[in-house]
């Protein structure tokens, strides 16, 4: 059992959609959404075992990298 804790993990999420009316009961809506908007990056738990080399060495990234996501549905 490991006694390192890992960083406290945030991420900001954004959504933006704006719907055009085109006639009586149709419609469409154009979506941008993005997640991890600023792309922050929390490392992984160090190594703990003091017996490796790698004691304190970071080998991972806890976070997922920013992602970039368009739609658009047509309501009718």
């Amino acid at each position: 059992m490991g006694v390192l804790r890992d960083q406290f993990f945030y991420d900001v999420d954004f959504s933006m959609a704006k719907s055009f009316r085109i006639s009586e009961g149709k419609s469409l809506q154009i979506r941008a959404e993005a997640f991890n908007v600023f792309n922050l990056q929390i490392l992984g738990i160090p190594g703990a075992d003091v017996t490796s080399g790698t004691l304190g060495v970071i080998h991972s990234i806890s976070s997922t990298p920013r992602e970039l996501q368009f739609g658009a549905k047509f309501v009718f």
